[in-house]
């Protein structure tokens, strides 16, 4: 079987340049090239060494947020019992 002749059109090729290639489409074509997947960025040089201290430094300050929040949205209901019951007997 023959292989089917291309044919390029200039407006479709532009259209296809300028509206529907994505960023998401131009980052996967750039991935399947190879050659920097998987690399080391140089942004800290070629010495760095692994920051031990920032990494616990984030941890920290993400259990801070995260316990406390958890425990007010899983136990509220025992902090408001004792006050609907005040309540009620008001009423």
């Amino acid at each position: 079987m023959p292989a089917l002749p291309r044919t390029a059109s200039p407006i479709l090729s532009a259209l296809a340049r300028s509206r529907y290639q994505t960023k998401a489409f131009r980052q996967i074509r750039h991935a399947s090239q190879g050659g920097h997947v998987g690399t080391v960025s140089t942004k800290f040089g070629s010495s760095a060494q692994a920051d031990w201290g920032y990494q616990w430094k984030k941890v920290g300050g993400v259990a801070m947020m995260y316990f406390p929040v958890v425990a007010v949205v899983m136990f509220w209901p025992y902090a408001v019992a004792p006050i609907m019951d005040i309540v009620e007997d008001k009423w």
